[in-house]
């Protein structure tokens, strides 16, 4: 079946609107939350997790919701936070172009393209513009603001990040206890994750794996008879597997994707960090961290070989698309920290900066917040809010702080010129939305805000945010925005849909 035009639109429109009807509530500290079914029910407030729970019966209208899904994990994926107001700036800009070019026919795709992709230069420099970077003392103030107003999460942030430092690793794990605390462990980032999203065990796109067997090589696996002796191992032992490798692929792929889907081996595969000599350096971290044997093409190891003793093993690990976060490997850092260290006597330059930076994620370790609750239902509702506010503040940390409340959209929006003024008008929308969970009739077309005045939704009053310390993320901001006019644009160009038989 195909629908064109305005029909097309108008079902998409449907998803967006239903997707975004129902995140907005949670914005703001005075959000509410959404209960999802299930036994028990899930309450939470976390925009990414609401998205993928939505779905029609309609199969056109579904399309608009998958849009927007789609727009809420980019979102995520980029600074791990701000999916609700992706949600809430793509809904203003779809029903704005709905409105429009309803009425405006005479516009060329190109001409109109043009100016969405310069409105979107304009927005972006603009930012950077109001931009301002965050101090050290500012961070409990940040995190707080990013885990809804609990001061005593906020604190937990500043506490962690202030004793891994700014560019260190900080991972949130559930507690077996009702009490909430912050440990610092051995452990390392890598900026390598899983090799297929198929590997993930997690309702938010992670694979998290406790006491796993680790396999580090840099060898090319293709034939999964090279892999089946590490798969019986982890069954024996009843551990997940985890492999680090130069590549996976062919039926050594396969097969370990359909034992973890028979549930047979919890199993993840990761590409080796670097390459050449490089990666050979950091499997030796790896190696020294978590303990076990490198398997390498160089020496021509025969990984069919395998024994229990090659394996090293940590406390816990976590695997996203981007990196994989060990902590407590069973290891022993000492001698590789002393080579490294003497090492940096030879070293200028490149090479220096990087050791240097071998040793710092040698050395810093990982600080963990292990949350505690009463019931699983606020165990998990806590833990999603400590994950979106710990991946908030990290944004912060990189690229600067801006006006909270929507107020620097706001602003940005009266800087800017367009052809297309209903864009400028969806920037106000968060603003807008803020005020309405607030129980506020005005908006931004009414308050005429100037300078660093505006909303304060957990105080309900019009205040200088400055003084309030009422800020947002630039990284967020931006990846909201260009998650949400990437939707606008694309549905701004469709106007054929086709539903594939089955």
């Amino acid at each position: 079946m195909i629908i064109h035009g305005k029909e097309v639109k108008e079902k998409l429109l449907e998803g967006i609107n239903l997707v975004a009807n129902t995140v907005k509530p949670t914005l703001g500290p005075q959000a509410k939350t959404v209960i999802l079914q299930g036994n028990p029910p899930i309450i939470i407030n976390d925009g990414v997790t609401i998205t993928r729970h939505i779905s029609s019966d309609d199969p056109y209208v579904q399309m608009g919701i998958q849009m927007v899904q789609n727009l809420a994990s980019k979102a995520q994926e980029g600074s791990g936070d701000g999916t609700t107001t992706a949600c809430i700036l793509a809904q203003a800009f779809c029903n704005s172009i709905f409105e429009y070019f309803n009425v405006n026919y005479d516009y060329s795709t190109h001409f109109v393209n043009k100016a969405f992709n310069q409105f979107s230069e304009d927005v972006l420099k603009e930012l950077d513009h109001f931009a301002e970077e965050i101090q050290d003392e500012d961070i409990i103030e940040v995190a707080t603001i990013a885990a809804n107003n609990d001061r005593y999460l906020g604190g937990l942030i500043a506490d962690a990040l202030s004793t891994v430092g700014r560019d260190g690793v900080v991972t949130v794990e559930e507690s077996k206890s009702h009490e909430t605390e912050l440990t610092v462990r051995e452990g390392m980032e890598l900026t390598e994750g899983y090799i297929s999203h198929l590997m993930v065990n997690t309702a938010s796109g992670k694979t998290e794996f406790n006491n796993p067997l680790i396999f580090s090589s840099n060898l090319n696996f293709k034939s999964f008879k090279d892999i089946i002796p590490m798969l019986e191992m982890a069954s024996t032992n009843g551990r997940p597997l985890i492999i680090f490798c130069g590549g996976m692929s062919g039926s050594a792929l396969n097969n370990l994707i359909m034992n973890l889907m028979n549930q047979t081996v919890e199993c993840c595969a990761i590409l080796a960090p670097n390459f050449g000599d490089k990666q050979l350096d950091e499997l030796a971290d790896i190696r020294a961290l978590v303990g076990g044997n490198i398997f390498t093409q160089e020496s021509k190891d025969d990984p069919t070989n395998v024994t229990l003793s090659d394996f090293g093993t940590c406390e816990s690990i976590v695997v996203t698309k981007e990196n994989t976060t060990i902590v407590g490997g069973e290891g022993d850092t000492t001698e590789q920290i002393k080579k490294l260290r003497g090492q940096l006597e030879d070293m200028k330059g490149y090479e220096k900066a990087r050791i240097k930076s071998r040793l710092a994620r040698l050395s810093g370790g990982v600080a963990t917040i292990r949350i505690g609750a009463s019931s699983s239902m606020e165990l998990r509702e806590r833990k999603e809010r400590l994950d979106d506010a710990l991946n908030a503040t990290k944004a912060a940390l990189s690229e600067g702080i801006i006006l909270g409340g929507g107020t620097t959209l706001g602003h940005v929006a009266d800087s800017i010129e367009t052809p297309f003024n209903f864009l400028k008008t969806a920037l106000h929308e968060p603003y807008n939305v803020l005020l309405s969970n607030s129980n506020k009739k005005s908006n931004w077309l009414n308050d005429d805000l100037a300078g660093s005045l505006g909303f304060n939704a957990l105080s309900g009053e019009y205040e200088d945010l400055i003084e309030a310390g009422v800020y947002d993320p630039v990284k967020v901001t931006k990846n909201s925005f260009l998650a949400a006019l990437s939707i606008a644009q694309l549905f701004f160009s469709t106007d054929v849909a086709v539903l594939l038989e089955e």
